[in-house]
C-alpha cells in the first residue's frame, strides 16, 4: 500500500493507495482516529458492490444514505436529505461521515460534512479514477446552482456553492476500477493528463507508454498512476490550500469544461468536458504564443489515443459559451480567468481577448 501525505499548515492527512482496501476499511478508519460508529453516504451505483464490501468490514453501528450520482442531484435538496438522515441517526460532531463513490458523491457528502453542525470528520473512499486522482483530494466540496442564461434557458452552474473541508484520510482502492466502465475510466485519465500538463512530462510519458496496461486495469500500473497523480495534486494543495494563487493551476481546462458540462444536449461527463476544455485551452495558448504547435498536436493525439473527445459532439453558439464562462466561480469581475498551458507548465491568465477565446472555441467545434 502506497501513501501520499497532504501537508497543510495546521495538520496533515494521508492518501492510501492500494488494492483490496475496502475489505479492511473499518480497521483502516479506526487507525486514523475514528470510532466504530459511522454515517456513510453511498453512490447508488456501487451500493450493492464496492459499498457492500466496505460495509461488511464494520462491526460497529453504521447508517448508510444512498444518492444518485448525477449532476441534477448535486443540489441543496440532496444535501438537506443527508442532513435529515444524519439527525435521525443521532450524528454528533465527532461521528465521521464516510463518502463512498465517485467525485460527485465526494463533493456532495463533503459539503454535507463541512456544514452539518459546522463540520464533522470526513473520510473519502473514491471508487472512480477521477475521484482518486482529483476530486477526493484537497478539501474542495460543493454543489451546483441554477444559472438563468440570456436565451431563457436554465443550466446548473458547477460547484457554485461549497466549502473547503479537508478529509481526515483518503482510501483509494484500485480494485474498484476493475468494474468501472471505460467511459468513466477515460474521464479519470483526462485529469491525469491535466496533471501532466502542469510541468510533469513524466506523467504524460507514463500514460503514453502504458495505454494497454491501463485499460487492462493492471493493478501495479494503476497504483503507480494514482500515486503519482495524487502526489502532484497533494503538493499543489499543500502550498495553496485555499486557492489564493498556485492551486488555480489545477483548473487547467476547467473554465472551458464548466461551460459545456451543464449543457444537457451535449451529454458530456466531467472528464469528457475536461478533455475538450484542455484542447480549447491549448488552442488558446497556441494562438497567444504560449505553446508551440508540436506540443499542442501531441496533446490532441494523446487524448484521441485514450478515446477522449477533442471536439464538441454538436455545435454550440460561442456567445452562449462566453456568457457561461463569465459566471464561472473562477471569473473575476465578469472577466474570464484562464489557466493556459505553456511549453514548460501552465500559467494563470486574466487578459486574454474574447476573440482569442472565441477562436479556441471554434477549434473544438463551437459555432459563431
Amino acid at each position: 500500500m502506497n501513501r501520499v501525505t497532504v501537508s497543510l499548515p495546521d495538520r496533515a492527512y494521508e492518501i492510501y493507495i492500494g488494492s483490496n482496501l475496502l475489505s479492511q476499511l473499518a480497521e483502516l478508519i479506526e487507525n486514523v482516529g475514528c470510532g466504530s460508529k459511522s454515517f456513510v453516504v453511498v453512490d447508488r451505483n456501487v451500493e450493492s458492490t464496492h459499498a457492500k464490501t466496505a460495509m461488511d468490514s464494520f462491526d460497529g453501528e453504521i447508517q448508510t444514505h444512498s444518492i444518485d450520482a448525477i449532476e441534477s442531484s448535486k443540489t441543496m435538496p440532496t444535501v438537506e436529505h443527508i442532513w435529515e438522515s444524519m439527525l435521525s441517526f443521532g450524528c454528533d460532531r465527532q461521528m465521521p461521515l464516510i463518502a463512498i463513490g465517485g467525485g460527485l458523491t465526494g463533493d456532495v457528502a463533503g459539503f454535507a460534512a463541512a456544514t452539518f453542525m459546522r463540520g464533522v470528520p470526513l473520510i473519502q473512499v473514491p471508487t472512480t479514477l477521477l475521484a482518486m486522482v482529483d476530486a477526493s483530494i484537497g478539501g474542495k466540496t460543493g454543489i451546483n446552482l441554477p444559472i438563468h442564461t440570456t436565451d431563457g434557458d436554465t443550466v446548473l452552474g458547477k460547484n457554485l456553492a461549497g466549502a473547503f473541508w479537508q478529509p481526515k484520510a483518503v482510501f483509494a482502492d484500485v480494485a474498484t476500477l476493475e468494474t468501472l466502465d471505460d467511459r468513466q475510466f477515460r474521464c479519470g485519465l483526462a485529469e491525469c493528463v491535466k496533471h501532466g500538463l502542469l510541468g510533469h512530462q513524466h506523467v504524460l510519458t507514463f500514460i503514453t507508454e502504458n495505454v494497454t496496461n491501463l485499460f487492462a486495469r493492471d493493478t501495479e500500473t494503476l497504483i503507480e498512476l494514482v500515486t503519482t497523480s495524487a502526489a502532484i495534486k497533494a503538493d499543489v494543495v499543500a502550498r495553496d490550500e485555499r486557492e489564493h494563487g498556485l492551486r488555480a493551476l489545477l483548473n487547467l481546462g476547467h473554465t472551458f469544461a464548466h461551460a459545456i458540462e451543464p449543457l444537457k444536449e451535449l451529454g458530456l461527463f466531467h472528464g469528457e468536458a475536461v478533455s475538450i476544455g484542455l484542447v480549447a485551452a491549448v488552442s488558446c495558448a497556441e494562438a497567444s504564443g504560449r505553446i508551440d504547435g508540436t506540443r499542442a498536436d501531441q496533446l490532441r493525439s494523446l487524448l484521441t489515443e485514450l478515446g477522449l473527445p477533442i471536439r464538441l459532439p454538436m455545435p454550440v453558439d460561442i456567445s452562449r459559451l462566453l456568457g457561461l464562462m463569465r459566471v464561472d466561480k473562477k471569473s473575476l469581475d465578469a472577466k474570464i480567468r484562464l489557466v493556459l498551458p505553456t511549453n514548460e507548465g501552465a500559467e494563470i491568465v486574466e487578459d486574454i481577448d474574447d476573440s482569442v477565446i472565441a477562436l479556441a472555441w471554434t477549434s473544438v467545434g463551437a459555432s459563431l
